[in-house]
C-alpha cells in the first residue's frame, strides 16, 4: 500500500480496471483517478467507460501522484509510460467528464 506521507509519485504497476475511474495496482492499492466521473460498471456506459480504461492501462505501468485519499482509496493522477494523462484520455474519448470540484476545471472541454 501506498504511504501518502513519504511518497510524491509510484509506480501502479499491472492496474486492474475496477471501472472507469477506479484501478487496483499489483500491489493492492486501489486508486481512485484525480478529477474525473465516470459512470459505474453497473451504469448504462458503464461498462463502455470500464472498457476504455482498461485499454488506455491495458500492458502499462502507471506513473501516479497522489492527491489525497477517499473511501479506502489513493485518489491519484496517473500517467502512461509515453506521458499520457489517463483522465484526460477518459474525457477525450467521451468515457468520463470533468469533475471541476475536484480538478478546477483542469479536464473541462
Amino acid at each position: 500500500m501506498i504511504n501518502l506521507i513519504a511518497a510524491a509519485v509510484f509506480l501502479c504497476a499491472s492496474p486492474g480496471v475496477i471501472d472507469g475511474d477506479t484501478l487496483r495496482c499489483q500491489d493492492g492499492t486501489r486508486v481512485r483517478v484525480w478529477g474525473i466521473q465516470a459512470p459505474e460498471r453497473h451504469e448504462p456506459a458503464g461498462p463502455a467507460a470500464t472498457r476504455a480504461m482498461t485499454n488506455i492501462t491495458r500492458g502499462v505501468d502507471l506513473r501516479c501522484e497522489p492527491k489525497g485519499r477517499s473511501y479506502e482509496r489513493v485518489v491519484a493522477r496517473c500517467w502512461t509510460p509515453a506521458g499520457r494523462d489517463i483522465a484526460a484520455e477518459m474525457v477525450d474519448q467521451g468515457h468520463a467528464v470533468d469533475w471541476p470540484r475536484y480538478s478546477g476545471g483542469e479536464y473541462a472541454r
